[in-house]
């Protein structure tokens, strides 16, 4: 454009050292600026070159052209510039109501604890004494099990009983101490008492040392209480209940290795002995119904049992290892 206007060479000279002396601490300019900053100095020597030479000459000066920038660019660069910055505002309130429309605050879902049992199992043949986290100890005889919460919950202690066990328990009277078998619930705040309740057999608690009381399903009672020296027997086939006395040294027998029959069936003797030797029994006829047996042994072998039983039941008997074969005459 110089080249085909020789006459305004001087004229852009001037006006580029007057761009080029501007103080850039007090007015930077970006590449899109100055851009369009020099498009305006061409557009202002085109005007002045369409004029005829006799027109007065108005110098170009650094004010000049700057507020002339200023007039033309520098609102449009500010609007945009706030107008970004409240569409960007708009949208973020915008976002926050319609997330607590979609997703409303709610109160934190508590997850439940994960509950850790305990179980212990006596298999046949087998004894054995616990000590529980709580302090209480625990006897279990042959073919039982015990089964509850690790360490317990904060208000109670609670086992499950499978088997025959004799519990010597731990005072705590803010977390009572309950045994529960099929049909019965035995609770304690500190005392000692047996617990049998093999399958098929009736439940039979007998209190040692202080106070139970004793819960039965299916039976319109309240509860039932227990003192020194009483046991409860209840059938849970036929919904039975027997509160009377017992003797001590029978029932706590086993927990001394004595077996002990004193007008006991022959198929309850049979089950004894399977749990505390660990054997089997095979039956090659059923004995009588009434049939009972007594007779007392202490950490005796299995056939000195046999062979005192065998005189008053009236059988023949047969050991192979865990095997033992019963006729009866």
């Amino acid at each position: 454009m110089l080249e085909e206007n020789p006459s305004q060479v001087t004229k852009a000279k001037m006006a580029r050292a007057l761009i080029l002396n501007l103080s850039y601490d007090k007015q930077s300019l970006s590449e899109m600026e100055v851009s369009q900053l020099w498009d305006l100095i061409d557009a202002e020597t085109d005007d002045l070159e369409s004029k005829s030479d006799e027109c007065e000459v108005i110098p170009i000066s650094a004010v000049s052209i700057l507020d002339e920038y200023d007039k033309r660019q520098r609102p449009f660069f500010k609007y945009s510039q706030w107008l970004g910055v409240s569409a960007i505002l708009v949208l973020a309130f915008a976002l926050g109501i319609s997330l607590s429309i979609i997703f409303p605050e709610s109160t934190p879902i508590e997850i439940p604890k994960i509950v850790t049992y305990e179980e212990y199992t006596t298999p046949p043949g087998v004894k054995s004494t616990m000590t529980l986290q709580d302090g209480s100890k625990v006897m279990l005889n042959s073919g039982s099990s015990i089964r509850f919460i690790k360490n317990f919950e904060a208000d109670q202690r609670v086992l499950y009983l499978t088997g025959e066990g004799y519990f010597e328990v731990a005072k705590d009277s803010l977390r009572p101490f309950s045994v529960i078998t099929e049909g019965v619930k035995t609770t304690a705040l500190g005392t000692a008492f047996n617990v049998s309740a093999y399958a098929d057999e009736e439940v039979n608690v007998s209190l040692v040392e202080g106070k139970v009381a004793l819960e039965v399903n299916g039976a319109d009672l309240p509860q039932i209480s227990l003192e020194k020296g009483e046991d409860l027997r209840f059938d849970a086939e036929t919904g039975l209940l027997k509160k009377g006395q017992f003797d001590t040294e029978l029932v706590l027998a086993w927990t001394k290795k004595r077996i002990i029959f004193q007008q006991v069936k022959m198929m309850e003797a049979i089950r004894i002995l399977e749990n505390w030797y660990g054997v089997t029994f095979t039956l090659k006829n059923k004995p009588k119904s009434d049939l009972l047996v007594y007779g007392m042994y202490e950490d005796e072998i299995l056939e000195n049992v046999l062979e005192g039983l065998s005189y008053t039941a009236r059988f023949d008997y047969k050991i192979v290892q865990d095997e033992v074969e019963i006729t009866f005459k």
